[in-house]
């Protein structure tokens, strides 16, 4: 096989500027992009047509599947990140999961899968219960919210409880305050890790010492504490089989890494589901019966929550409309074969969720929010994969997908959620509504109907 020849002639997009010009594009619009790429050129796509692509796009189950079985030839990249390795900052980042590779990932992921295991996470259903019953009697006095902005403020209470094991309303907020303000500015942190007075990456390594210090006190605490049923007291107690376990600061890179990686694609996630329902009368008249069914106004546990088949299938179908993390990329650690044509070594390749979830022949009227089609069909983990697969599948998934029953069964039962007719409504890459999600909020009177929005969300769903 010639492989100067076949990487000439890997299909893509041509452009006066070369491939920054159709990357730029990309970035601007990552899945309107992503999905006329696919149209026009097929399952394996160049941006730019030089001998040695750097950007290839892989799209559908059969690449997902290479790609994310196969972590040593697709490896994940942190060469984004500048931040060094043996700073404080550094620390706390590159001791994750989502960076280790090869033993080093599976020993770490073996020594956390504990705290995961269902019968843990079922431990964390009254906290979720407790939180969302609170932010529910915050609401009572308002008549309209920016939705994406409120189910923040609920995921990261919940993380920081069920994380670290705080009941203080005032430790829950403080450990919240100390965690968003060091991820305000990662931007600036990882572009210019400038350790000036002033600068972003100044302000981050404050917080960092300060959230290092409480984490430790934590541990410490905790190492003490012989019925503490935290994740954090989980991690603590985790032995391997020759006795190893994690140190103290792989405690808090965890930790740190959980809350991070938790909280805000869980909010992004409710939010969605909240707005397709509320777009959707017939399916939310039809799901608060099944509440009212089965939960007759009362908490859900974990039990009932295994009967609501429609809840399940609400959630299981905004995740793939809308997945937290919607497109992925690896980076080849030697030439290899994809798709019948030769990869260069250190080539980016991007798989995509978002284009896997709207495959015609995996999922009927792709693009129609239908909820009743997860009662008839199955699909393969790399058909569907809101939390990614294979090794570095997130090992959070069961935790936020019961976190997500919880609180739509609980604030659906309370409250009708109605999108304000004509705003603009517009997922980015990491499905933040860019401009907001304004709602208004009464009390559930079963009155439901849907508006007109304005946005790229029209680009995306058939409303």
């Amino acid at each position: 096989m010639n492989s100067t020849k076949d990487r000439k002639h890997i299909p893509g997009p041509r452009s006066l500027f070369g491939r920054y010009m159709n990357l730029l594009r990309f970035y601007r619009n990552p899945f309107t992009y992503s999905r006329w790429l696919h149209d026009e050129y097929g399952k394996i796509v160049a941006l730019g047509q030089e001998d040695n692509p750097s950007y290839v796009f892989a799209f559908g189950s059969e690449y997902n599947q290479q790609i994310l079985t196969d972590p040593d030839l697709f490896q994940i990249s942190s060469s984004l990140l500048k931040i060094p390795e043996e700073s404080i900052l550094g620390k706390m980042f590159y001791n994750n999961l989502i960076l280790m590779t090869g033993e080093k990932h599976k020993k770490h992921r073996r020594l956390m899968q504990p705290a995961f295991h269902r019968q843990q996470i079922a431990s964390y259903c009254s906290d979720m219960v407790q939180l969302t019953h609170q932010l529910g009697d915050h609401w009572e006095t308002k008549g309209q919210i920016e939705l994406n902005h409120e189910m923040k403020k609920l995921t990261q209470r919940i993380a920081v409880k069920t994380l670290f094991g705080l009941y203080n309303e005032e430790e829950l907020d403080e450990m919240g305050g100390y965690i968003h303000k060091m991820t305000k500015s990662m931007l600036w942190v990882t572009l210019a890790p400038i350790n000036i007075p002033g600068t972003p990456y100044y302000q981050a390594v404050q917080c960092t010492r300060q959230l290092d210090t409480k984490i430790r006190a934590m541990i410490t605490r905790k190492q003490s504490e012989a019925n503490a049923t935290d994740v954090l007291a989980s991690l603590i107690q985790a032995r391997d089989e020759d006795g190893t376990q994690l140190s103290d600061e792989e405690l808090v890179g965890h930790a740190f890494t959980l809350y991070v990686a938790g909280h805000e694609t869980t909010a992004n996630a409710l939010t969605w589901s909240i707005f397709l329902l509320s777009q959707h009368p017939d399916i939310l008249k039809n799901l608060l019966e099944e509440l009212d069914g089965i939960l007759n106004g009362s908490d859900p546990s974990l039990e009932n929550l295994s009967s609501l088949s429609l809840l399940d299938g609400v959630i299981k179908e905004s995740l793939r409309l809308l997945p937290p993390a919607g497109i992925g990329v690896r980076i080849t650690s030697k030439s290899c074969e994809l798709g019948g044509y030769m990869i260069p070594k250190g080539t980016n390749i991007f798989f995509n969720q978002m284009i896997t979830h709207r495959l015609p022949d995996l999922y009927e009227e792709p693009d129609r929010f239908k909820p009743e089609r997860w009662d008839s069909i199955k699909r393969s983990p790399y058909e569907y994969l809101p939390f990614s697969a294979g090794q570095h599948m997130c090992i959070g998934w069961n935790f936020a997908t019961q976190e997500m029953k919880v609180v739509l069964a609980i604030l659906l039962q309370r409250f009708r959620f109605a999108v304000i007719p004509g705003s603009k409504i517009s997922p980015n890459m990491m499905m933040r509504p860019i401009h907001g999600m304004p709602m208004k909020l009464v009390p559930q009177d079963g009155q439901f109907h849907k508006v007109s929005v304005r946005g790229t969300i029209n680009l995306y769903i058939d409303l």
